[in-house]
């Protein structure tokens, strides 16, 4: 008896299953011979205040695929609409779907641009946290990074290129999160060599910052000199900072020129011992490349030809420290640069209030 209970049972419950399929068969058969009754397009991501994608546009590339209003639903392919509007530079993520009231619902993911880049040629373009190049879009103005000097044109880039332009998105990003130099930064060279040069908001100076390496090290050491050094010697007292010395900073200051000695290009100026906390600054004429600043005639540097020896002699022979060495008259041409007694003679800038690091 408790057999036969069992077999009815399974046999109930196999032709109420039976019975909701054929329900849901004749429910989407029905609902797919009705056609859309409008078209809803949300445009989100990140920052939903930046547009570079609006409405009609959106509209305009779903009519190319045959989707408007009167449309019947079983007519629309969504997973291949969703390709074609993912093809898009601008457009991240698509998603498309019909509520119950029969209105497709588009969902549009915009690509946010991190950084905004230009050729040597002069051609410009957007890129994104993940590298992907962007056309110019002029429905939104962001505050971005300006990279000039990027080396390639093509949206296929090679190898050396693609590495560059990831290099740019992570310096970008670094950037993007520091309130400081997001609004100190006011662009950034590239070099021929791939090396990093900044050109700073307020004071006239450039930054030499070399590669990326370290970076966020870099930028912390030129606050402290822009907190310690900079502003109480005036916002305009150096045209050189160069960053690509572990734990100092090499400065040029205003006024003063790159001496050569027996070739090479060096820089007439002070290295900045910069920690966490302190800084000092001791005397060093550390190399500079020939491609960053021009070499003074070689009859301009008659002061370092003669200067320069009785530094390093007295490095090597380790003279005591309480002996100090009579000075030596120069003769110099009544052309010749200033000696290096004129260092001390520089004016200082007027003083500057330091902005807080956000």
């Amino acid at each position: 008896m408790q057999n036969w209970k069992k077999i009815a049972l399974y046999i109930l419950w196999s032709l109420l299953g039976v019975a909701l399929i054929v329900l849901f068969v004749f429910a989407w058969q029905a609902k797919s011979i009705k056609k859309c009754k409008d078209i809803d397009v949300e445009l989100v991501g990140e920052n939903p205040t930046a547009l570079f994608m609006n409405e009609q546009e959106i509209l305009r590339i779903l009519n190319e695929q045959q989707v408007k209003i009167g449309t019947p639903i079983n007519a629309l392919n969504l997973a291949q609409i969703e390709g074609s509007l993912e093809k898009t530079a601008w457009i991240k993520n698509a998603e498309l779907y019909f509520d119950n009231q029969l209105v497709l619902r588009v969902r549009i993911e915009q690509r946010l641009p991190i950084a905004r880049v230009f050729t040597v040629s002069g051609q410009s373009f957007y890129v994104d946290k993940e590298a992907n190049q962007l056309p110019l879009r002029q429905l939104s103005v962001l505050r971005l990074p300006v990279f000039t000097g990027f080396t390639s044109d093509q949206s296929i880039l090679s190898k050396p290129d693609s590495i560059l332009l990831e290099n740019i998105v992570q310096f970008a990003s670094v950037i993007k999160e520091d309130s400081f130099f997001s609004a100190q930064i006011a662009q950034i060279n590239i070099a021929p060599n791939g090396d990093f040069e900044l050109t700073p908001t307020l004071g006239d100076h450039t930054v030499l910052l070399g590669s990326i390496d370290q970076l966020e090290n870099k930028l912390d050491r030129l606050y402290t000199f822009y907190k310690k050094i900079w502003v109480p010697s005036g916002i305009n007292a150096y045209q050189v900072l160069d960053l690509r010395f572990n734990h100092q900073i090499v400065t040029l200051k205003k006024g003063l020129q790159p001496i050569q000695f027996n070739g090479p290009l060096m820089l007439l100026g002070s290295a900045i011992m910069v920690n966490d906390t302190t800084s000092s600054a001791q005397s060093t004429v550390p190399m500079l490349k020939d491609s960053i600043l021009k070499p003074v005639p070689v009859k301009d540097s008659i002061v370092a030809k003669k200067a320069l020896p009785k530094v390093v002699k007295k490095q090597q022979t380790g003279a005591r420290k309480n002996v100090k060495p009579s000075p030596k008259k120069i003769k110099t041409k009544s052309n010749n640069k200033p000696n290096i007694k004129s260092l001390n003679n520089v004016k200082k800038s007027a003083k500057a209030v330091m902005p807080k690091k956000g």
